[in-house]
C-alpha cells in the first residue's frame, strides 16, 4: 500500500486496506481489494466501505496541492450492487474558487461498471508550512 503524496497517514484508509494509485490536486484513483469484513449481513459490499474508498479519494485528491482543505459536504448515489472483488474510485475536480474545490468521484468494479457517484466540497483552511 503506497502512502498518499501528502505524506500524511490516513489511519481509517490504512486499517480498510486501500491503495493510492495516483494523487494529483486534479485527479486521485484509489483501489480497494474487497475482504470478507467489508461485506454487509446480506453478503454484498457494505455501502459504508464504497463510501469510505470514495470519500478517501476525495481527500487524496484535494489534499494533494500545498493547501489544506477539510470536506464540507459529500453525498453518494448508488448505481448498482457488485459481486466483483475490487474497487477502484477515481477523482476528479469539477470547479474550484479561492478557498472550496469541489469534486466527482466514480467508483468502479473490477470489470468497469459504474458501482456509485459521489460528490463533495472541501474548503481550504490555508497552506501546508513549509516541512509539515
Amino acid at each position: 500500500m503506497s502512502p498518499p503524496v501528502t505524506h500524511h497517514v490516513d489511519s481509517f484508509a490504512n486499517f480498510l486496506e486501500v491503495d493510492y494509485e495516483h494523487q494529483t490536486f486534479l485527479e486521485a484513483s484509489c483501489h480497494l481489494l474487497i475482504q470478507p469484513n467489508h461485506r454487509n449481513s446480506l453478503g454484498g459490499i457494505h455501502g459504508a466501505v464504497i463510501f469510505s474508498l470514495a470519500d478517501i479519494t476525495f481527500a487524496a485528491a484535494c489534499n494533494a496541492s500545498d493547501g489544506r482543505y477539510i470536506g464540507t459536504q459529500a453525498e453518494i448515489r448508488y448505481m448498482r450492487g457488485t459481486d466483483d472483488q475490487d474497487l477502484r474510485a477515481t477523482a476528479r475536480l469539477v470547479g474550484q474558487s479561492n478557498r472550496f474545490a469541489h469534486y466527482s468521484v466514480l467508483v468502479n468494479d473490477g470489470k468497469g461498471r459504474e458501482v456509485a457517484l459521489f460528490t463533495a466540497s472541501a474548503y481550504k483552511l490555508g497552506n501546508r508550512e513549509l516541512g509539515s
